[in-house]
């Protein structure tokens, strides 16, 4: 997941250009007012937790969420510097550290790799923004916008270390809008860990599984409101114990659940849940192909002559922000013939910069416009200066 996570922008298979305002999927331009693509991508990304949700239950944060592997990685970081049961989390039991593992070095070894994983993930997701050719203009100090980019990738960066290093699995609990929905749709029917609570006596109380489990719960007594996450690290644990025995685990992945708990519990949707599956799937099909049919009934746009405008607009700007941001900075209302001279400044620089540019006129009308605003203005001071 991780190698597919810094692949999506690597391979150009999905970035999102808030310059053009369009999605780029695959080299191909999709603009933000494409409704068929918006309304399939609506309807898709809709469907497709929903789907989920009744299907295979939490699958998805065990074996496929990002926030997840990097929780668990983090965690085995987390407990080879600082101990087998170190806990730093924001929702722990405090600063929990193995006394011979509390030093100065570890903690630095384990900040640095935190770090070092949080810039990784940092630029990928700076590059869902930017293109490979702006990516490595801004490694190699050459981009206009270089100040701009570095500012947003160490804000990026800085969300992702303190993400890693100490927020885990509280940002699961308590943040995650997928994990509010799976709540909410959750139902017997869909896949979970089940305790086969008939075979009890075979149980040795060794507390293995809920010593692996990640979310820390007790898998043996999992309740459906737990936040089991479906990753089987329960199930390989007792299975492996319960194997010395010539027997098999007393935790399984099932579909359904035992009498008790069923007589308990009502399905969320009774016996239309097989109906309410076809239809998220039918909406999410129905998504796809208006994605697909936006997709091919683009406009096709000059992506050389797009690139050639956004990057003379970045020239320009790189010359003219400088120019005129002592005047911007000087602009307020007690001074608004700096306001008038600032604006006049950015259209005369931009006249001078591309005095064959279509917007020509526009630019000269307002150099034009702002020098008369400003002589009215200069005219009402003095006007007032010289009133008794």
């Amino acid at each position: 997941m991780l190698g597919l996570m810094c692949a999506i922008p690597a391979l150009g298979v999905f970035r999102l250009d808030l310059a053009s305002a369009s999605f780029v999927i695959f080299g191909h331009v999709v603009w933000w007012d494409n409704f068929l693509f918006l309304a399939g991508l609506a309807l898709a990304l809709l469907a497709a937790p929903l789907l989920t949700y009744v299907t295979v239950g939490s699958l998805w944060c065990g074996w496929a969420c990002p926030q997840n592997l990097l929780t668990e990685w983090a965690d085995a970081l987390t407990f080879q510097w600082l101990g087998k049961r170190a806990d730093v989390r924001v929702d722990g039991e405090g600063m929990v550290v193995a006394p011979h593992k509390n030093r100065l070095n570890n903690w630095f070894f384990l900040g640095f790799r935190l770090f070092a994983l949080s810039l990784i993930l940092g630029v990928t997701v700076f590059s869902l923004f930017y293109s490979p050719g702006e990516v490595w203009g801004f490694i190699l100090g050459t981009h206009p916008r270089q100040a701009n980019m570095a500012i947003m990738l160490a804000f990026t960066v800085l969300l992702v270390f303190i993400d890693i290093a100490v927020i885990r699995h509280f940002f699961c609990d308590y943040a995650c809008f997928y994990r509010m929905g799976q709540r909410l749709f959750q139902t017997s029917d869909a896949l979970h860990i089940v305790y086969e609570a008939p075979r009890a006596s075979a149980c040795t109380k060794c507390h293995y599984c809920s010593t692996v489990c990640p979310v820390h719960i007790q898998p043996n007594r999992i309740q459906p409101h737990d936040v089991c996450i479906d990753c089987g690290e329960c199930v390989d644990a007792c299975d492996r114990l319960q194997k010395k025995n010539g027997q098999s685990g007393l935790l399984t992945f099932s579909k359904s659940i035992p009498a008790a708990a069923a007589s308990a519990q009502k399905p969320l949707f009774g016996s239309h849940l097989g109906l309410f599956r076809l239809g998220v799937a039918a909406v999410f099909v129905l998504g796809c192909g208006l994605m697909a049919w936006g997709i091919m009934t683009q406009k096709n746009i000059d992506d050389g002559k797009l690139q050639a405008e956004q990057d003379r607009m970045l020239r320009i700007s790189h010359v003219c922000t400088p120019r005129c941001s002592a005047l911007r900075a000087a602009c307020g209302s007690a001074n608004m013939a700096a306001c008038y001279q600032a604006a006049g400044c950015t259209c005369q620089c931009s006249l001078d910069q591309d005095p064959t540019n279509e917007l020509h006129d526009t630019w000269q009308q307002c150099v034009t416009l702002n020098a008369k605003h400003l002589h009215e203005w200069e005219s009402r001071v003095s006007a007032a200066g010289r009133a008794p």
